[in-house]
């Protein structure tokens, strides 16, 4: 891939046990895995982006994918923090199996959960 294409800065991040001083789990926090580069596609067309209402709330969800440099140990498991939002990794893709290219294609919830 050109590298111009790539203008967006994105973090990656991923879950990490935490422990008080006396050595209790404390809830999961969120560190910085990665930065990177990234060509941000979003789908378009029936399907893609959408409204999801439950009871009395309306959640949107909309589809982002990031194509970065490829970075070994990124997995589903981690998010992407973009323009001040958060995106759910839903899979990660080696583009045509080369380690060159990766796609992580990612789900912005309006509801996002820490």
């Amino acid at each position: 891939m050109n590298p111009g294409k790539r203008d967006k800065r994105i973090v990656i991040e991923h879950k990490t046990e935490r422990k008080d001083e006396e050595g209790n789990a404390l809830p999961a926090g969120w560190e910085v895995f990665s930065k990177a580069w990234a060509k941000a596609e979003t789908p378009v067309g029936s399907g893609f982006n959408s409204e999801i209402f439950k009871g009395n709330a309306e959640f949107v969800i909309k589809l982002i994918n990031f194509t970065i440099p490829y970075r070994k140990g990124v997995h589903s498991d981690m998010r992407v923090r973009y323009r001040g939002k958060l995106f759910e990794i839903k899979s990660v893709i080696d583009i045509d199996e080369k380690h060159k290219d990766m796609c992580l294609i990612c789900e912005e919830r309006s509801n996002w959960q820490s």
